[in-house]
């Protein structure tokens, strides 16, 4: 082999890989990424808030499902309903 079939397959494997980079970029811009995983985000009934890291095996998540807010603890594979929140509205002076 010489330098210009090493070349070619430089090139190549750049071209694949922005091409690849590309369509990762569009689907993300177009939203397809989370209809392709069933997320549907603020339009949907249950949103995740927020996420509080205690340590690496647990974690606080603050999950919006309708008019309702809930604080779960997730310990590995478990998990515990920590409290039930009414969804408070605030305004903006």
């Amino acid at each position: 082999m010489d330098f210009a079939d090493y070349s070619r397959f430089a090139f190549a494997f750049a071209f694949v890989i922005g091409l690849i980079w590309t369509v990762a970029t569009v689907v993300r811009k177009l939203g397809l990424d989370k209809k392709l995983r069933g997320i549907t985000g603020t339009q949907g009934r249950l949103q995740l808030v927020d996420v509080l890291f205690l340590d690496p095996k647990r974690k606080i998540l603050l999950v919006r499902a309708d008019a309702r807010e809930y604080m779960i603890l997730v310990n590995g594979e478990t998990s515990v309903v920590i409290d039930k929140l009414e969804e408070r509205h605030e305004t903006v002076a």
